[in-house]
């Protein structure tokens, strides 16, 4: 499982081995210590193997499990790892710009809200009047 944006989280999984051809898979998902299981539509899946799940709680840790259907059955039930769901961080504030002794530009900001900690901060510049965007590096 991974996040995507907040709110929802994508699952992938291998195909497995199997001696008959998979007609579809069935996916379901769960809040932690919640005992019934939720199907992901459309059920049953198609022979696609990703699919993002929408709407869940912002904090709260999810189970899901899939399985494969062939023409002679369905397959044992395989649960992903638990993930717990965590909001993108809000936009940066108080950008200032400062023009240095050398004549370069010092950026500064404040640090938006985020329930995990900044991995990294993406900086772009561009000159008035123009619309492309120069990353900084």
């Amino acid at each position: 499982m991974t996040r995507t944006v907040s709110g929802n989280f994508r699952v992938t999984w291998n195909q497995p081995n199997s001696d008959r051809p998979i007609q579809y898979y069935e996916v379901q998902y769960r809040k932690q210590g919640v005992s019934s299981w939720t199907s992901v539509t459309p059920n049953p899946w198609p022979t696609t193997r990703q699919t993002t799940i929408r709407n869940v709680d912002i904090g709260s840790v999810y189970n899901v499990q899939v399985r494969a259907v062939s023409d002679v059955g369905s397959g044992q039930w395989r649960s992903a790892t638990s993930q717990r769901i965590y909001r993108v961080p809000s936009q940066v504030s108080n950008i200032q710009m400062t023009r240095t002794v050398s004549g370069n530009f010092r950026v500064t900001w404040n640090q938006p809200n985020s329930d995990r900690p900044i991995q990294y901060y993406e900086v772009r510049y561009r000159k008035e009047g123009l619309s492309s965007w120069t990353s900084v590096t």
